[in-house]
Parts: structure tokens; sequence; C-alpha cells
């Protein structure tokens, strides 16, 4: 779907030996890798380890783009920018997108996401993320590898569909940012909204009033409040509730 936007730039990136793999059906044009043809070829018999292990856990796994709000700050000064000691309070400006280094470690480690959050084998994650991002990616997708859950794929998030969604695929866990849960509690209410099997929803950025909101409409249902940054080291789980 995204092709479309690569195209006019292709000439600059194969200067720059750079590879362009398209998963879908082509035709595409000539120096532009389809996997999908790949994939219908490749055998089911796994490469030996020397072939597709990585000589150091540390070296790059993939790159994640960023925003680019950290891309520069804004000095102020004045009444309103100085604090009791002087100190200038320095403000991000929004920046070009950035490439984030993420390792085969840290990919490897996203495989314990959701154990770490109590789901198992037998769930049936909801996500509706998108996967250039690590929440959706990394977190969502190769979490759900790592349990060996059901992962059900929403390409693009209606809170109108959600509840229909979750009945007619079985979902037992959602995984959400802040903002889909709001979008949910805003939804004018309707019959049988708490008819359903969702029992964990996990994610960064609920606010404590749409917090209160989600439980008290829609039932019992066990929030996990995490927080990780793409280019950090640590993060944070709110295992109490």
């Amino acid at each position: 779907d995204l092709f479309a936007a690569v195209e006019p730039i292709l000439p600059s990136l194969q200067e720059d030996d750079i590879v362009v793999w398209v998963l879908g059906s082509g035709p595409y044009p000539p120096g532009v890798v389809a996997l999908q043809e790949l994939l219908d070829a490749a055998s089911e018999e796994l490469e030996p380890e020397d072939v597709w292990q990585p000589e150091d856990m540390n070296d790059t796994c993939l790159y994640i783009f960023t925003s680019g709000t950290t891309g520069g700050c804004l000095g102020l000064a004045g009444r309103g920018a100085l604090g009791e000691s002087g100190a200038r309070r320095r403000l991000p400006l929004p920046g070009l997108p950035k490439a984030a280094r993420v390792s085969h470690l840290k990919s490897i480690m996203c495989l314990s996401f959701y154990e770490l959050v109590g789901a198992s084998s037998r769930d049936v994650v909801y996500l509706a993320l998108p996967l250039y991002h690590m929440a959706g990616s990394l977190l969502g997708i190769v979490g759900c590898i790592g349990i060996g859950a059901t992962c059900v794929l929403k390409e693009k998030f209606s809170a109108s569909q959600f509840w229909d969604d979750c009945r007619a695929e079985g979902v037992t866990v959602f995984q959400y940012i802040g903002e889909l849960c709001r979008y949910l509690v805003n939804q004018p209410q309707r019959p049988g909204e708490r008819e359903h099997g969702l029992r964990l929803a996990v994610g960064s950025g609920l606010r404590p009033d749409v917090w209160r909101s989600f439980l008290q409409r829609f039932g019992a249902i066990r929030i996990v409040e995490t927080y990780g940054m793409t280019e950090g080291n640590v993060t944070l789980f709110n295992y109490t509730g």
C-alpha cells in the first residue's frame, strides 16, 4: 500500500545501494525485491544456525523511525521561562524523523513482553497499532510470537467496531495507546458493552480519568500500564494497577 510513496525516489535509493523489499502483488520496477514470490518459493526447512544467528546480539537488527521531536531544542528566557534559580527552560522543537537503532538483543527481549503482563498462548490479542512503531511491531507482533498467542490485526482502529470485533474474534487481550481507550469511552453507549471476553488491556498513556471511566463502563478488565522508549534501556510496568 505504501510503495507509491517510495517509487519516486527509487533512483536515488538505488544510487545509495539501498534495497527496497515489497510484500504484495506487483508488478514492480527492476531492482525492487518482491518478497511474496520468494516466500512462495522458499523451503520449509530451517537454514543452518550459523547462517541466521547474529555474530553479536548487540549488532543492529532494525531501525525504528521516531517522530523527530528531539531534533532540536528551543531555549527560552524571560519571566515565564525562568524559575526561581534563573534556570533556562528548553522546549523541544520538531525535527525530521530519525532512525533509532534496535539491537538483536532488544528485539529478542520483546518476545517476553506479553508473558510479563500475564498473557499466555491461550489468549487472542487485538492489535490495531501501526507496525512501523515499536509498540506494534516488536511488542505486539514479536510479543505474540513469544508466547504463541493468536494475533488479530486490525488495519485501522475503529471505536464503533471494536467490541463487535472482540466478540467475533474471541479477543481476550487488547494492546492500546491511551487515546484508543479515550475513543472507546467517548462512543455513545450501546447495549451489550460488557458482553465480551476481554480480560486484559496493556499499553501506554492511559489517563487516570479515562482509566476509571473505562473500567466503570466496560467491566473488570485488568489494565497494565507500561512505559518504555525506543532508544531507552528501561521499561516500567504498573503491576499493582
